[in-house]
């Protein structure tokens, strides 16, 4: 019996006579090797729409609700799919007349189209006005910040919020504010 020696293994020779036998060595130290799952080899993918083997593979968007891998081929046809979709509905959208949010009425002049002012406190997801609701509400918060709510008086550089109490919307003089803070005591 010979043993040989190895880098990682000792070997031992069962049969001197015949060294072209391949069962000849037996590994000692490494055959639990065999038994690990990353010396099994390469598990195959296939993908989920035509069933190829995948030589790469790539995940679907989570839009698509795919679950799996596709191949080159099937990933860019849904890609495709995804963004003429897209670009269907902001056609669709464009498409779609403006709507005033004041009155309700359709707006045709690119003219007539005006966003609301953040001030105002519409929600403005997209939405117009048109000239004349535009107007009204400018002079609305106009009045609402320079006059005061109450004797509609104009009010100088000194201006007096009322308390959340009085349930007073828009500025107060300071007399308006002197005779309502008395009453309310």
């Amino acid at each position: 019996m010979y043993i040989c020696i190895s880098t990682n293994a000792v070997y031992r020779q069962q049969n001197t006579k015949d060294m072209s036998n391949p069962k000849r060595f037996i590994n000692q130290r490494n055959s639990h090797y065999n038994s690990l799952p990353f010396f099994k080899g390469k598990k195959n993918f296939y993908c989920t729409i035509c069933n190829k083997e995948l030589k790469h593979k790539y995940k679907a968007s989570s839009e698509w609700n795919i679950d799996g891998y596709l191949c080159a081929d099937c990933h860019i046809e849904k890609t495709k799919e995804f963004t003429l979709k897209l670009k269907d509905e902001q056609k669709r959208i464009a498409e779609k007349p403006d709507l005033c949010i004041g009155c309700g009425k359709e707006i045709v002049l690119e003219i007539d189209k005006n966003k609301p002012k953040s001030q105002w406190n519409i929600k403005s997801n997209g939405s117009k006005l048109c000239k004349k609701c535009y107007d009204i509400k400018e002079q609305e918060y106009y009045k609402k910040l320079n006059f005061c709510a109450l004797c509609n008086k104009k009010i100088g550089l000194i201006r007096y919020n009322p308390k959340p109490q009085w349930d007073v919307k828009g500025q107060l003089c300071r007399e308006c504010w002197d005779k309502y803070n008395q009453i309310k005591k």
